[in-house]
């Protein structure tokens, strides 16, 4: 009984014993069954037991319905309030950051755009393996940068970072209105 109750309730064999008034050993050992429970706490276990159930015993040994329960508590708005502040503020840092991202991918957006026109030159160069070098150089930067650093992909990670501090932004406003309420 009592390892089954202390479960419902989450509490330690430690805890149960201090409220029953036995020793630790004692409460485990009537547990696995291999001591029977001592008298002086059957009752203090059979209230508990039964509280788990929604039954109030009563001193006559008769059940009833238990009182209502009570009320959890309120969730405390200052830590609420502080992560909502902490998801303001990384919401702004997030979206500077992708500003600057765009800003960055610019000019090698700009290099993509250009390398066809440079490859199309049918002119003479003067000096034909270092501009194909240079070309190629001028490229892999740009593709680099863009699908690591400043491009569509690492932007839209960002953006989806920045949906996510949003919305637990709003779900925070609301839990609060909730508490002011």
């Amino acid at each position: 009984m009592a390892d089954h109750t202390r479960e419902h309730f989450n509490i330690t064999q430690e805890r149960l014993a201090w409220w029953l008034g036995v020793n630790r050993t004692t409460l485990a050992l009537s547990e696995t069954g291999q001591r029977n429970m001592p008298s002086s706490f059957r009752l203090q276990a059979a209230r508990l037991h039964e509280a788990a159930r929604g039954q109030a015993l009563t001193a006559e040994g008769a059940l009833a319905a238990a009182p209502p329960p009570l009320p959890p508590p309120a969730p405390d708005a200052a830590p609420l309030t502080a992560r909502l502040r902490h998801c303001r503020h990384l919401i702004r840092n997030q979206q500077y950051t992708l500003e600057r991202m765009r800003e960055r991918a610019a000019p090698y957006e700009a290099r993509l755009a250009a390398l066809p026109a440079l490859r199309a030159w049918t002119g003479p160069v003067p000096h034909p393996t270092q501009e194909e070098n240079w070309l190629a150089l001028f490229e892999a930067e740009a593709v680099e940068a863009l699908g690591n650093d400043c491009g569509a992909g690492p932007r839209r990670l960002l953006e989806a970072r920045i949906a996510g501090l949003e919305r637990e932004a709003e779900l925070l406003e609301e839990i609060l209105s909730g508490i002011t309420d």
